[in-house]
This record gives C-alpha cells, structure tokens and sequence, in this order.
C-alpha cells in the first residue's frame, strides 16, 4: 500500500485553517452577540464589497452551489440581513442586498474578524504571508483552470 503523510500535504492545512476559522468566527460572533454564521459571513463580505448581487453570482464568488445560497439568503431575510428584490430588467433573476441591518453590521464584525486574522498570524513574517498568499492563489487558479477545461472537454464532446 502506498503511504500518504497527510500532514505534509498544504492542502490538509488549508482544510484544517478553513475549519479552525469558521468555528473561532461563530465563537466570536456568537460572544459578541451576534447571530451571523460564518458562511452568511462570507456572503455579507462580497455585498459589502461589491454592492448588491445576484444569488449565482454570489455562489460563484463564494464557491457554494445555488441551492446552498439560495438558503443562506433565505435565512439572512429572516434575520433582515438583506433584501431580495427581482431584478427590473429580467424578472427571473432576484437581486440580492444589504438591508440596513446588514450594512451596519459591518462596523461590528469586521474588528471581530481581523482580530481573528491577527491572531492567525502572529509569530509569521510578512514574506512567508506574501509567499502562502501568493502559492495558495496558484493552486486555486491551477484547480479553477483544470475545471474550466474540464467543462470545454464535456461541452466539446456533446
């Protein structure tokens, strides 16, 4: 049998900090009163960024399939996180947006986050950051560029 040391993979690291994030973030959330998941985090963050959205351009961004996000929005409409509207030009498609909750939170939950990124970071040198950054966008791209010829082949062979 061939042996694989998993801990010397980056990829089982990456997975490991993913997890390790998003159980720290609900902790600290949640201590601070707030209740946004982790992944209605990430969607606050691209409609903080990038203004209102539509729910596959969301899962786009946030490498969720539709179904997933389409519950998230559901869920952040209860919570009055963001507004859903159809979109004026093409009313199959729903726009999503911040509401005014949503836009205020981002005051509130930003210090949270980046105290969580400082902690991640503490003891590394801005090179060796630079170095993981830069590496960890390859491989991202190396995977995103091997599924889009994977998509041209399938779409080839119709």
């Amino acid at each position: 049998a061939i042996m694989l040391d998993y801990e010397s993979i980056p990829l089982h690291w990456v997975n490991r900090l993913g997890f390790l994030i998003r159980k720290k973030l609900g902790v600290l959330f949640d201590k601070a009163g707030h209740t946004v998941s982790p992944e209605e985090w990430a969607i606050l963050l691209v409609l903080w960024q990038k203004g209102p959205q539509s729910p596959s351009a969301l899962a786009d961004v946030t490498f969720k399939d539709r179904t997933t996000v389409t519950r998230l929005i559901d869920a952040m409409v209860l919570k009055k996180l963001v507004t859903r509207t159809e979109d004026a030009l093409d009313r199959r498609r729903s726009v999503v947006a911040l509401s005014a909750r949503g836009e205020a939170l981002e005051a509130e939950l930003v210090p949270l986050s980046q105290s969580l990124i400082a902690q991640a970071l503490v003891g590394i040198s801005p090179e060796d950051i630079e170095t993981t950054t830069r590496t960890l966008k390859a491989m991202v791209e190396n995977l995103s560029a091997a599924q889009q010829s994977a998509f041209s082949k399938k779409d080839a062979n119709r």
